[in-house]
């Protein structure tokens, strides 16, 4: 029986819906896409309620659809976690509370996704887990407008995405955030976490400063493509880190090993729309 899905992905900048529905085997058909020029810091603005109403007119077109949403948020706060390998979700929210209690000035206004890292075997009696930690403000607003056409069936950040998208690709991806308010780096090997570094930068200095020291410091192989999901690197910027570190960068993009019909060109998508599509593809699965 053939599933659809829209999905929505709010980012620092650029908004995206994207409709998915399945096809024979593991194939997907992307049967609607749009970007819209406003994100996060615009819905958060006085004016952040119309703008929300015109992404809800557009994906009222398939109203009653089951819908997943992310957002990019600006300030993210990550904690190192262990948990029993049996630990059921109930166990691992309920532990993320506790911590937030201690660890966040406003724990119930924050969201938090519970990370597995890729190095965890049987052979310790804990994994470690990343718990990152997010204001719910823009979430809950997004949530709020859209609930009214659409069953919310994932909310989060566009973490849990990116390690979903990254069970398609044979060898470890690296994918790098660069915008006014951060430095984010992770690196995700067979869909799990492998590395992951946060840097809050208050300026340009600041953010070319940590992004070479963040690639310097990380497990990386001289061969590897960092991908990078934003705008935050410009020419200048990109031949600096060339110069430092010997890496060099493209713009964030679907694995080829994923099989999307309707979709012509995949180097063209924005960083938004690829997140949308990774939201809406772990949402299918």
């Amino acid at each position: 029986m053939s599933q659809s899905i829209v999905a929505c992905t709010i980012d620092a900048d650029e908004s995206s819906i994207v409709r998915l529905k399945s096809s024979t085997g593991e194939g997907r058909i992307l049967s609607a896409y749009r970007s819209f020029p406003f994100g996060r810091t615009d819905i958060t603005s006085p004016q952040g309620a119309r703008l929300l109403k015109k992404l809800q007119s557009y994906a009222a077109q398939w109203g009653g659809e089951n819908m997943a949403i992310t957002v990019s948020h600006d300030t993210l706060h990550p904690l190192p976690a262990y948990f029993a390998h049996n630990a059921t979700p109930e166990t691992r929210q309920k532990y993320s509370r506790i911590e937030a209690a201690y660890f966040l000035d406003n724990p119930d206004g924050h969201l938090c996704d519970a990370i597995a890292y890729s190095e965890n075997g049987r052979e310790t009696a804990y994994e470690k887990s990343l718990l990152l930690f997010y204001s719910d403000a823009c979430m809950k607003s997004a949530e709020k407008q859209l609930m009214e056409n659409h069953p919310i069936i994932f909310k989060g950040s566009h973490i849990l995405p990116f390690l979903s998208m990254n069970e398609y690709c044979s060898e470890p991806q690296a994918i790098i955030e660069i915008t006014g308010d951060h430095v984010m780096l992770l690196i995700a090997n067979r869909g799990k976490l492998n590395h992951f570094a946060y840097r809050p930068v208050n300026s340009h200095d600041e953010a070319e400063y940590f992004t070479i020291k963040e690639l310097q410091d990380a497990p990386l192989s001289k061969e590897i493509v960092i991908q990078a999901a934003d705008t935050g690197i410009k020419k200048g910027f990109r031949k600096l880190i060339k110069k430092e570190t010997g890496l060099d960068f493209a713009p964030l993009s679907l694995p080829q090993s994923i099989a999307i019909s309707g979709l012509k060109n995949t180097k063209a998508l924005s960083s938004s729309a690829v997140k949308a599509i990774a939201a809406g593809l772990m949402a299918l699965a």
